[in-house]
């Protein structure tokens, strides 16, 4: 897996991309790797001083965030790390059921821009990009809960 350590001036641009876009409230610290397919990774500084081309690791660090077309999209953890007040979707809780199923939001014309953090409570579920008053779901395919009670199945 090929690593590349993000230097001080690219930490600070995807921090500050970030805080304006979710006015985020996060003091982080940690060093940051952008692995594979702009996934940005969350590591301690004095794991980024080893020589990442004589170590063999699969993964290391926490997932926090992608890059993504139309801006960065926080992780789960992510979400809960940023703390973010801005462009943030309050779910009721059968939306909650029906997002975590894998479902996309029919949320109507909201104040909200591009990328989306959606909650319930005070609990964060992820992100999804809003559009044309509907919230994508981005939460990846292994995270859904795959069948409940609550939510019968679509038949197409």
């Amino acid at each position: 897996m090929n690593y590349k350590i993000l230097n001080t001036r690219e930490i600070k641009a995807i921090l500050e991309e970030l805080k304006e876009h979710f006015e985020a409230k996060a003091d982080i610290k940690e060093a940051m790797i952008e692995g594979a397919e702009g996934k940005i990774h969350l590591i301690s500084r004095k794991l980024a001083e080893l020589p990442m081309d004589k170590v063999r690791i699969n993964s290391m660090g926490m997932y926090f965030c992608k890059k993504e077309k139309g801006g960065l999209r926080p992780t789960i953890e992510g979400c809960q790390i940023l703390k973010p007040t801005k462009n943030v979707f309050e779910m009721d809780e059968k939306q909650r059921d029906a997002w975590m199923h894998g479902k996309d939001l029919e949320v109507g014309k909201q104040e909200l821009n591009g990328m989306v953090i959606v909650k319930h409570n005070n609990d964060f579920y992820g992100a999804g990009a809003y559009k044309e008053g509907r919230i994508l779901n981005m939460v990846p395919k292994e995270r859904r809960i795959r069948q409940s009670k609550r939510i019968p199945e679509d038949k197409e």
